[in-house]
């Protein structure tokens, strides 16, 4: 089973590779993005994507499922 500290410790290893990032929004909503992860905070982790821009996500979204990583 995961949980926040073990999704924690997986994106850390993960600092600075290229991942692809789907987020589940509401209404079937898919969104994707290509980037990699540039940094962890307490409650949120961050995606710089191709166009430098970066999306923040939370580790509650990864274990309820709302944002799938794929490495």
């Amino acid at each position: 089973m995961m949980t926040i500290s073990k999704i924690k410790n997986l994106l850390s290893s993960l600092i600075g590779k290229r991942v692809k990032v789907i987020y589940y929004g509401s209404r079937n909503r898919k969104e994707v993005y290509y980037g990699y992860i540039y940094k962890l905070y307490q409650n949120v982790f961050l995606i710089k994507d191709d166009e430098c821009c970066a999306k923040s996500f939370s580790y509650v979204d990864v274990l309820t499922k709302t944002v799938k990583i794929i490495y």
